[in-house]
């Protein structure tokens, strides 16, 4: 009898082969030309824990797009004359936001569903998954759904084939301090890349929230940028993968 291949094979092989496409879809016009780069801060989360902090940029030769704007000013002129849209990608993820309204003015304010709740401020902002996002071509999004208290926003850009998530999946190499390491200990994610243990407590809905996932992972990504670490060049869609799977998530 023939060795039965799928037992032997790995999970990320079986999850490869589960996602395959098996349609083609129709063509379609080619979006906008776009980069995609990044600044890098620190924020103080809890008293003596400090996490680095990434924004990402996105740029058309008309716009750019500040996804959890950081307030350096290397972020700031990089945006000078062009059309802004600021993005709040979680309900967490809001401290930099007024300086950056402030400064850059910006053309459109989105954030998740909640943010106005939380934050009566930002009334005016719109919201993702509720408000038409004009700006597929550009940049893809996914709510994280079934974990309500966060709202995660997820991007995908397409020409690059990079993911950015606000604190999906962590991998802080060089935590600061030793209340850091000890926080990072208790997450379950020191010195690694991987999915904190408390995901668990915020999800709420498992069958929403595996369907967001779903829809993450069906993008072909490559690289993966995260808000709090070093950004993972390759093979991030098997990672994170395994990281949730690793985490009894998915």
């Amino acid at each position: 009898m023939a060795p039965d291949k799928t037992r032997s094979s790995s999970p990320v092989d079986r999850f490869a082969r589960a996602t395959a496409p098996t349609w083609l879809p129709a063509p379609i016009e080619a979006p906008a030309p776009s980069t995609v780069r990044f600044f890098d801060s620190a924020i103080s989360v809890f008293p003596a824990v400090r996490l680095p902090l990434r924004s990402m940029l996105v740029e058309s030769p008309t716009m750019a797009i500040l996804v959890s704007p950081i307030g350096r000013h290397s972020e700031l002129a990089a945006i000078d004359g062009k059309l802004c849209v600021l993005v709040a990608p979680s309900l967490f993820h809001h401290r930099r936001l007024e300086h950056a309204i402030a400064t850059l003015a910006p053309r459109e304010l989105w954030g998740p569903p909640g943010l106005s709740r939380k934050l009566p401020h930002f009334a005016e902002a719109r919201v993702f998954g509720v408000d038409p996002w004009p700006h597929d071509d550009v940049l893809s999004f996914a709510i994280v759904e079934g974990a309500p208290a966060r709202n995660e926003v997820v991007f995908f850009h397409r020409p690059s084939r990079t993911l950015y998530t606000a604190d999906l999946a962590l991998a802080i190499m060089e935590p600061e301090g030793l209340a850091t390491k000890i926080a990072l200990h208790a997450a379950g994610v020191y010195k690694r890349f991987g999915v904190a243990r408390a995901w668990k407590r915020w999800i709420e809905d498992p069958v929403a929230f595996r369907r967001s996932i779903d829809r993450i992972l069906a993008w072909d990504f490559d690289r993966l940028a995260m808000a709090h670490g070093e950004i993972v060049e390759r093979g991030a869609r098997e990672q994170l993968f395994v990281a949730l799977r690793e985490r009894g998530l998915i």
